[in-house]
């Protein structure tokens, strides 16, 4: 059965062989399951080298997060912020420790997860184990959540947008301006919208849609990082 001994060793080897041993099934399978999540994880090692971002990871870095992969390490955008981050990984990877890190982002700050993972396999040597670092979630329900969500009770194309916008914090109002439709209209949507969901309330239909699992909606071009 493959170890986290074997594991570590295909991290650390870069061979003709490594894509062929025990080890690097593993891996390639946990990278695999990272990549079906669609929140955003980076595992990283010897304090700033990427070793794997997953799918929704690369999307949100592309889309202008206050980190960055260059080079193959993760990187701040400003000396500042690298710093502070530099810090938080060092301390995950020496000194277990985990914190949330608030990061400026636009006009609201974003929330980085830091998180220490165990050594790879009976080495307890720091610079072994590795470095959870997950991105703050962009919305309350992410889109695939809400389209499952949508086709297992039969919404119409319509009840699906408003669906969308309630979880996106819309009012009524708001999404019939955007949607160029009346009010009334949207009421009736969000009416069938609690029928066909069983559901009493709007407050009760999207925490519903909610606790829905987080996974991709499609295979998505992994880019290349490392």
């Amino acid at each position: 059965m493959p170890t986290l001994d074997m594991l570590g060793m295909v991290l650390r080897y870069s061979g003709p062989e490594r894509r062929q041993s025990e080890g690097a099934a593993m891996w390639n399978l946990l990278t695999a399951l990272l990549d079906e999540i669609d929140y955003g994880i980076l595992l990283v090692s010897q304090v700033d080298k990427v070793i794997h971002a997953n799918q929704a990871a690369c999307v949100r870095l592309a889309e202008g997060q206050p980190i960055e992969i260059k080079g193959g390490r993760l990187m701040a955008r400003n000396s500042e912020l690298q710093a502070t981050l530099s810090n938080a990984l060092i301390g995950a990877q020496h000194r277990g420790n985990r914190m949330l890190l608030s990061v400026p982002l636009g006009d609201a700050p974003t929330t980085l997860g830091i998180v220490p993972l165990p050594p790879l396999g009976s080495d307890p040597a720091p610079d072994r184990g590795l470095t959870l670092v997950t991105l703050q979630r962009q919305q309350l329900v992410e889109t695939l959540s809400a389209n499952a969500f949508a086709k297992s009770h039969g919404l119409s194309q319509r009840e699906m947008e408003v669906l969308t916008a309630l979880c996106s914090g819309m009012k009524p109002a708001a999404i019939a301006a955007q949607m160029g439709i009346g009010v009334a209209t949207v009421r009736t949507h969000i009416h069938n919208l609690k029928v066909k969901a069983q559901c009493d309330s709007m407050v009760e239909l999207v925490q519903r849609v909610a606790v829905l699992p987080p996974v991709m909606d499609k295979p998505r071009v992994q880019l290349e990082l490392l």
